[in-house]
């Protein structure tokens, strides 16, 4: 059985409702999102949570014939407004990794939100409390342990994922997670840490309008278990 599991950023619910220039490179827009949910549902294919793909990996469950991972980081206040109804609409779930002390600022979700997320069947998940890079940074346990800590006392669920800022692990950061009490752990491509605390996920981005983000689902579903 293969499962992909890929990774967005914002999600522009316009065309002309662009991102800063420095982060156009992490933003696709809402068509583009829409097509691809459009193509998989055709196809047959059904969304699990990040929570399930690691019970699976565990021989604790069973998924679908046809499973993608979903997931989307920083917490972005277009996570919200444009993706969630987006998902619920194709009958579909994902699970979002949100910065802490993002929360609330100008384009990011708000804790309320973030409960309604919930609410509705979505997965959260820390991705740190600063979106710092975990291999330069000398405070692990605050980046790692505090940001569940903050998320699992304001979103009242237990928090078991983790996604590296940036992608960047190492062996240290990879045990602050686990000592943390994560249950898994996301970063992006393969690397000699890829395992149950560093699972690959494939990036979309920019680039990745309609046609170019399709091809890129085909290519890559063959090649993550």
């Amino acid at each position: 059985m293969r499962v992909v599991a890929l990774t967005f950023h914002d999600v522009a619910a316009e065309a002309g409702d662009t991102a800063p220039k420095g982060e156009r490179f992490y933003q696709i827009q809402a068509g583009d999102m829409e097509n691809l949910l459009t193509q998989l549902r055709k196809k047959g294919y059904r969304t699990v949570s990040s929570r399930s793909f690691r019970a699976w990996q565990q021989g604790k469950g069973v998924l679908p014939e046809r499973s993608v991972v979903f997931t989307f980081d920083d917490g972005y206040a277009s996570h919200y407004e444009v993706v969630v109804p987006l998902l619920i609409r194709y009958r579909y779930t994902g699970t979002f990794f949100v910065t802490t002390d993002f929360v609330g600022r100008n384009g990011y979700a708000t804790w309320e939100q973030l409960r309604k997320m919930v609410f509705l069947g979505m997965e959260i998940g820390s991705h740190g409390r600063r979106h710092v890079s975990l291999t330069s940074t000398g405070d692990l346990v605050t980046e790692v342990a505090d940001s569940r800590t903050i998320l699992e006392k304001v979103i009242g669920q237990e928090i078991t994922g983790f996604c590296y800022p940036y992608g960047h692990l190492d062996a240290l950061a990879v045990d602050a997670v686990h000592a943390a009490g994560y249950q898994y752990g996301c970063a992006i491509w393969r690397s000699p840490l890829t395992g149950l605390l560093a699972l690959p996920r494939i990036y979309i981005g920019d680039r990745d309008a309609s046609a170019r983000l399709l091809a890129k689902w085909y290519r890559y579903r063959y090649q993550l278990r």
